[in-house]
């Protein structure tokens, strides 16, 4: 019985308004009985869903899938349909989202604020999404059959075809659903139904008979201007249409999507429908995907009846059950006695409150599987192993008062055998190791029964069946299938079955083990056999990492992943996964999330089907392993090397993890486990005994105490940028070897570097915040300014340039304060307080120690005893930033020293401020300098001290003695004020400059003029000072003695023949014209002409502050920042 709805005033979203009549049906229980199903029909279909003449009656009625004596079934019908007589003539004004729209406001007039499903196949389907995504809130579970969240090219192409003749055609309805059944059905279909056959009455073949047949019955009970809004409500299906935010909101929302796919669709084609359903379980689990396997395509889902039952059965349980379940996986460590075995207890009462169904599947709890087998060594050794049995035994009862005496009696049995023969088969070391499990589940169990919770314990070694191969045998999965189908089939669905994993059985119903870590393996086999919704694997951990968080602090956690990138990082050894485990799970699509037991609030790590992410990186460490270089001339082109390296380790159960080659002279290098290594050189040894008497081999030698950096999903063409940064940090990799796909590198470092390196290259390839450790060397007034500028600046500099600044030592020349993770505000009072002395070797120690990547030592100090550090410093990998002019003007013999060690170490060493303070001069030199420009004069005033001073002096009539005093109040100058007077300074910088024209004049050479009196030159600062009015006559009259408008400079000059080894250097007080460009400058101000070929006689002027603490700390903190950016 059809009831109707008035929708007055509605707008499409193409801005039409119009009144809608609504109409629909009701089957079942009456609305607000029963929970309430709401089914959208398909493009030819209508409200009548069930009953006699119900286009779905064999999915819903009485005692049906969707029962009509449990559930309220409601089925609109799109407005415009016919079926109700109602029309819509303007069908171009509406899409699918409209509809949607129209229905929620129906489900608005009929008070229904939520629905218990939300079915609809084809075009129900795809109206389905837009109403869930309109309102994510609107169902409990979402069911689109045959259909999706958009219409594909496909589909809109085809829809356009419909368009040209539902408009163009004579029989327009006829024609247009004669092509349409092309696409609801498949040439397979066809085939099967047809076979060529012909119709021999109308002399045509049966196929055309038969579609001419759909074509005559549509277009008898079908309207033109019905049809023609179906086929644009088809085209118009899109969920995204008004951007993404609905669509998250839907994958994050409690909505169980259940997507219902065909494999031989044509028009919502199953690869559409699986992509979708990967979309949603990177961040949901809460959506599963079932297939209708049939030839007849798109139309199966009107066909294929009993698949699709099967499918929607556990939907519509009414126990609230579901009945595919997950298989939730606890390890050792979860299982540990106190917070670890309570949180396990936790989560499966809280998954049985939900209704949840799951398996449960046990590690050996703690480190039980290790203690078994320390008992089985001390029992093979004749050693007493009672009392360690009494306390593996005290750690499994725990005082839970779970009675274990059997089991115990029986490893006690064991033990004492093994201890009277001195030795052991495999096959009791697997029943031995098999308690561990047993155990466990029985005392997991039995606190779950204790607690009220119907657990029962699952010995695996009935259902899961294997080979004879003890230690590691192998499933017999279809034997195991099959077992493991009829016992969970026959299980109360109220009972929580507690699975050993990891242990198995023979034909012979003898115990037998997977391989170690195997119970992975065996949850991956059970969710595979039983069609599992998803399987947890609860560890100890948040997830999967870019690397492991104990090496490397900034590791973060990888929320999506996919199967073969998974299986990726377990072949490289990462210790979470197990490699065997993923391949179950992708037969059947599984997702399977890493979860942590102790962090519910943590979603961990979704491993599923492949993503569009474009690939993970992750950082993987095998340690305790020792490599094996094989070297020899002879050896080179000759065949079958290879071959008999690896025959006589592999017939002596020696693995070999990777392996490099050299070409040139002939080298081989390969990795195996430490504990094996002297057993695998001996052999070595002894297969190639002839070749070393041949000469063909030099040696073999083992390596040990190193370790594998795998670097799984990084393109070998971007490698140079962590091998590199390695290189610059003074990590040399000793093995290097990837893969053929290039897309996973590895490495063998030295343990003592392993730290380092993974830091270095996780911070290269992640992109995070580049670590750059920095040791400061004088804290006065330019290195005390420093640090406070990158305190403060170090979170902007970590969002603008990615690179993380940390001061780990601050030193003076009594203390250091040393603190790994970087100085806080703070620092002075610390230093004072905390401070240590010290030597430099001190401070490179401690970088060592703590695996500091990316040092630069940073030299504030005016000490030329400081700079003999250098070369230590630049040996032991930092880099060099300095503010202290001393290094560079020394002799020119230590000047190309150290150019020389930077060279071979690789390292930087930048002094910008040692000339300008904060301007750019070296580095513009430098520039020119490197471009072949030819630089004939450099002039200038180079001091801020002394520009201050005569700039001052020069305006104003005031004695020179007391603007020095001004200056020094100002901090312009030295604390003794005579290290700027003297010129000293002006010729540092100038001889400074020099040198980077390669010149190789020394300091010795250069002209300067002191002002200061002869008398007064080596006398104490407080007698300089006290007598510093003395300077105020000699100064008065060369001030007197000048040209009109113009004023005092104290001037660096270099000139002379340049393009020889030497030039001339002159430091010297000059009169000058008060608008020239050395006699405009003001307060303190420094500025440098530079005179090329280029220029003539007009000089590239650089200008600017050239004295302050702020302004010098400004450009080392410059330089320092220059350094990192090439790190």
């Amino acid at each position: 019985m059809l009831h109707f709805l008035e929708i007055e005033g509605f707008t499409t979203q193409s801005g039409s308004t119009q009144d809608i009549k609504l109409s629909y049906e009701v089957f079942g229980q009456p609305l607000h009985s029963a929970p309430i199903v709401l089914v959208n029909h398909a493009l030819t279909g209508n409200s009548e869903v069930a009953g006699e003449e119900g286009w779905w009656s064999d999915l819903i009625g009485d005692h049906k899938c969707i029962d009509t004596q449990k559930y309220t079934v409601l089925a609109f019908n799109i407005p415009g349909n016919g079926y109700d007589g109602f029309v819509i003539e303007n069908y171009k004004d509406f899409v699918a989202g409209d509809i949607a729209r129209i229905f929620l406001k129906g489900l608005q007039q009929l008070e229904i604020p939520i629905l218990h499903a939300i079915i609809g196949g084809s075009l129900g389907g795809g109206l389905a999404w837009e109403m869930a995504v309109l309102n994510p809130k609107i169902t409990k579970h979402l069911i689109p059959v045959a259909s999706d969240w958009k219409s594909t090219d496909w589909l809109i192409a085809n829809c356009q075809i419909q368009e040209q003749i539902l408009v163009n055609s004579k029989e327009p309805v006829h024609d247009a659903r004669m092509h349409a059944m092309l696409c609801y059905r498949t040439p397979e279909s066809f085939k099967a139904r047809f076979q060529r056959s012909t119709n021999e009455e109308l002399q045509v073949f049966n196929v055309e008979s038969w579609l001419m047949h759909h074509g005559k019955k549509l277009q008898e009970r079908f309207q033109l201007s019905a049809y023609k809004l179906m086929n644009q409500l088809l085209k118009t299906i899109d969920v995204t249409r008004n951007g993404e935010t609905g669509f998250e909101q839907l994958a994050a929302s409690d909505t169980q999507i259940h997507i219902v796919g065909v494999n031989s669709d044509l028009f919502f084609t199953a690869e559409e429908n699986k992509e979708t359903y990967r979309r949603f379980a990177q961040g949901n689990s809460n959506v599963t995907y079932g297939e209708i396997q049939s030839v007849h395509g798109h139309d199966a889902f009107l066909i294929e009846f009993k698949q699709l039952e099967k499918l929607l059965r556990p939907i519509f349980s009414q126990n609230g059950i579901t009945t595919h379940r997950k298989v939730l996986k606890f390890g050792g460590k979860s299982l540990a006695n106190g917070e670890g075995l309570n949180q396990v207890l936790k989560i499966i009462q809280d998954g049985v409150a939900n209704k949840e169904r799951f398996v449960v599947v046990l590690s050996a709890r703690g480190k039980a599987t290790d203690e078994l087998e320390s008992l089985l060594e001390l029992a093979t050794e004749g050693k007493p192993f009672e009392q360690a049995l009494q306390k593996f035994v005290a750690y499994q009862e725990n005082g839970f008062g779970i009675g274990i005496q059997q089991e115990v009696q029986r490893i006690e049995q064991l033990l004492q055998g093994v201890s009277l023969t001195g030795d052991y088969s495999g096959k009791i070391k697997d029943e031995l190791l098999s308690f561990g499990e047993l155990i466990s589940a029985k005392v997991v169990t039995a606190l779950l029964q204790k607690s009220g919770i119907t657990a029962e314990w699952v010995d695996s070694r009935g259902l899961i069946k294997t080979d004879d191969s003890f230690t590691n045998a192998e499933v017999d999965e279809a034997v195991s299938k099959e077992n493991i189908i009829r016992y969970f089939h026959d299980l109360d669905e109220n009972v929580v079955p507690i699975v050993t994993g990891f242990i198995a059985s023979n034909e012979l119903g003898e115990t037998t083990t997977l391989v170690r870590n195997g119970t992975n393996y065996s949850a991956a086999l059970l969710a595979n056999f039983l069609d599992a919704k998803e399987l947890v694997n609860y560890t100890h951990v948040d997830g999967i990492f870019t690397a492991n968080p104990d090496f490397v602090a900034d590791a973060k956690l990888i929320d999506t992943i996919s199967y073969e990138e998974a299986n990726e990082l377990a072949n490289f050894g990462a210790t979470i996964l197990h490699a065997k485990t993923i391949i179950p799970l992708i037969e059947k699509n599984i997702p399977l999330r890493i979860k942590n037991t102790f962090n519910a609030k943590s979603e961990g790590t979704l491993i599923g089907p492949k993503t569009e992410k474009g690939g993970i990186r992750s950082l993987s460490v095998l340690e305790d392993v020792a490599l094996i270089n094989l070297e020899g001339r002879g050896l080179l082109g000759k065949v079958g090397i290879d071959a008999r390296i690896f025959g006589v380790l592999g017939r002596n159960n020696i693995n070999v993890g990777i392996i490099s080659q050299g070409s040139s002279e002939r080298g081989i290098g390969l990795v195996v486990d430490a504990k094996k290594a002297k057993r695998a050189k001996r052999l070595l040894d002894e297969e190639f005994e002839t070749d070393y008497s041949a000469k063909d081999v030099n040696r073999i030698t083992v390596t040990n105490d190193v370790a594998v950096i795998s670097i799984v999903g990084l393109d070998l063409g971007t490698f140079h940028k962590p091998f590199n940064a390695l290189a610059k940090n003074q990590v040399t990799p000793l093995l290097f070897n990837n893969t053929i796909s290039g897309k996973n590198v590895s490495l063998v470092v030295r343990n003592a570097d392993l730290h380092k390196a993974l830091n270095v290259i996780h911070g290269q390839i992640f992109g995070v915040a580049k670590r750059i450790n920095l040791a400061i060397f004088g804290h006065g007034t330019v290195g005390g300014t420093l640090i406070d500028q990158i305190l403060k600046s170090q979170s902007s500099i970590v969002e603008r340039k990615g690179i993380d600044l940390r001061i780990f030592g601050v030193a003076n020349s009594k203390k250091v304060l040393l603190n790994k993770n970087g100085v806080t505000a703070d620092w002075n009072e610390k230093l004072t307080k905390r401070g240590v002395s010290y030597t430099v070797e001190d401070v490179v120690d401690f970088a060592k120690a703590n695996h500091l990547e990316n040092v630069i030592a940073i030299d504030n100090t005016a000490s030329e005893d400081f700079v003999a550090n250098y070369e230590l410093l630049i040996k032991e990998g930092f880099d060099l930033v300095s503010s202290n002019k001393i290094a560079n003007t020394l002799g020119f013999d230590f000047y190309e020293a150290t150019r020389r060690n930077l060279e071979r170490n690789q390292k930087k060493y930048l002094y910008e401020t040692n000339v300008g303070a904060g301007l750019p001069l070296i580095d513009t030199i430098q520039l020119l300098h490197l471009s072949g420009e030819n630089i004939t004069r450099i002039k200038g005033v180079f001091s801020g001290s002394l520009s201050y001073i005569f700039n001052t002096f020069s305006e104003n009539e005031v004695p020179f003695s007391k603007v020095v005093s001004e200056a020094m109040e100002k901090g312009f100058t030295e604390p003794d004020p005579r290290e700027d007077l003297s010129g000293n300074d002006v010729g540092r910088k100038l001889l400074i400059l020099a040198r980077e024209l390669d010149l190789q004049n020394e300091f010795s050479e250069i002209q300067i003029q002191n002002l200061i009196p002869e008398a007064l030159q080596s006398v104490s600062k407080e007698v300089f000072l006290s007598q510093l009015d003395s300077l105020d006559a000699q100064f008065s009259d060369i001030k007197s003695k000048q040209e009109e408008n113009h004023v005092l400079r104290y001037v660096g000059d270099l000139h002379g023949d340049l393009q020889k080894d030497k030039g001339i250097l002159e430091v010297k007080l000059i009169s000058v014209p008060k608008e020239s460009a050395l006699g405009q400058i003001t307060g303190s101000d420094s500025i440098i002409e530079i005179f090329t070929e280029s220029y003539g006689e007009k000089p590239l002027v650089i200008q600017g502050a050239g004295a302050g603490a702020a302004v010098t700390a400004r450009g080392v903190f410059g330089d320092i920042l220059r350094v990192a950016e090439k790190l």
